[in-house]
């Protein structure tokens, strides 16, 4: 699949091969069967599409300077890596030609369904003065994305890079499968396009992980833990870890539908 990988990486998908399956073939994609139950799933998964987008400004601040005075970081292609991806996450191209990131897509789309956006938008209000944990508790997200979250800010408080990179490359949107998209598709016809803007989401976004992002990715991780051995066993540690953390964030969502 990626002509650059090498036994590590390899290593790595092997050793999580268990989760990534346990992902792909989650009951969640075939219980969504309703306006309602997508509503359900999207005002939860928002809070990770938000978690997703501080884990990548969280790489790009160790991976580069984002600070004034600027001092180069020297970390070459690491940087360039991760300012490609930081691009298109934070101000790609909406299906309207207009430039914007895909958590703001998504609350695009998350209006145009009829979903409930008020819980994320009082989480970035809060945000701008407390804490994630309080912000979290003030918005009223629910329980499973509030645990989702704050795992994720744990691990980041004190995660070296090479750590980050493995929690940004394994535990992305590409688990999204198509078979989702396909149940996405019925649903909007049901619905007469109100949910429309969230495929255009889906389609760009996975997308890009695919083609561009996830081989971009894997070749940070390679390159942040080159021939240090106990940084591939923590690489592959995080990764396992963070899909497991997004399969219990499924769990709770199923749950909630059910």
């Amino acid at each position: 699949m990626f002509w650059f990988l090498k036994n590590d990486i390899l290593k790595i998908l092997d050793a999580t091969q268990k989760e990534r399956e346990a992902l792909q073939n989650h009951r969640i994609y075939r219980s969504i069967k309703s306006l309602d139950h997508l509503h359900i799933f999207m005002e939860s998964h928002i809070f990770a599409v938000w978690d997703f987008m501080s884990i990548l400004k969280s790489l790009q601040r160790k991976l580069t300077c984002v600070d004034i005075p600027w001092v180069p970081k020297g970390k070459g292609t690491p940087s360039r890596l991760v300012n490609e991806i930081v691009k298109e996450e934070e101000s790609d191209i909406d299906q309207y030609g207009q430039h914007m990131s895909h958590f703001e897509m998504y609350c695009h789309a998350m209006k145009q369904s009829g979903a409930n956006i008020t819980p994320i938008n009082t989480f970035l209000n809060e945000i701008q003065h407390l804490s994630v944990h309080d912000a979290l508790n003030k918005s009223g997200a629910p329980d499973h994305s509030k645990i989702f979250v704050n795992k994720t800010f744990e691990i980041l408080e004190n995660a070296p890079e090479h750590v980050i990179a493995s929690i940004f490359t394994f535990g992305r949107e590409e688990v999204i499968p198509s078979m989702f998209k396909s149940i996405l598709n019925e649903l909007d016809k049901k619905h007469k396009g109100k949910i429309k803007s969230f495929i255009y989401y889906l389609d760009r976004h996975i997308g890009l992980d695919e083609n561009e992002h996830t081989p971009a990715a894997l070749k940070m991780v390679k390159k942040l833990c080159q021939n240090d051995e106990g940084k591939w066993v923590e690489a592959t540690n995080a990764a396992r870890s963070a899909m497991q953390a997004r399969i219990t964030f499924w769990d709770g969502i199923l749950s909630e539908i059910n």
